[in-house]
């Protein structure tokens, strides 16, 4: 177990079962926030009860320009039943089996995204340090954060 000053954290390795996603690219000063309203907005018009739907976020990298000033990149998916063949203002994406680095935080009620942020370098410290390699050459391969409380990394 890895152990932070006021949030603790433990790594467990996840394997992720294929997933069906509708997926968001934005760029902005919020983009977690306003990523996660567009999508809100289109699933429910699908008639689908957002907050039941598993739903994922993945950095994206964003130019030194937009960097500099204080914008960044986001993917937001939201994993659709099989019934839902598109979700029209969205890209869907089809997202293989994976093993995934899982970091639970218990994230105290003071600055969440703090402890978010933290967990985020003690994952990939773990990860230097295990027997594992996070995939990064591979353009289908993630880093996801699902939602507070637990960050995975992609591992193969």
């Amino acid at each position: 177990m890895i152990v932070a000053e006021k949030t603790f954290l433990r790594v467990s390795i996840k394997e992720l079962p294929p997933m069906k996603v509708a997926a968001y690219r934005i760029v902005s000063s919020t983009p977690e926030s306003d990523a996660a309203n567009y999508m809100m907005e289109l699933i429910q018009k699908k008639k689908l009860i957002f907050d039941e739907l598993r739903k994922f976020g993945v950095d994206i990298p964003v130019s030194e320009t937009y960097h500099t000033k204080g914008l960044r990149g986001y993917e937001y998916w939201v994993c659709l039943p099989d019934n839902i063949k598109n979700v029209i203002g969205a890209t869907l994406k089809f997202i293989p089996k994976r093993n995934y680095a899982v970091l639970r935080i218990e994230i105290p009620d003071e600055k969440p995204f703090c402890a978010i942020s933290k967990g985020w370098l003690e994952l990939h410290s773990w990860i230097e340090t295990s027997e594992y390699k996070q995939a990064l050459q591979d353009p289908n391969m993630y880093t996801c954060c699902p939602s507070f409380g637990a960050n995975y990394s992609l591992l193969y």
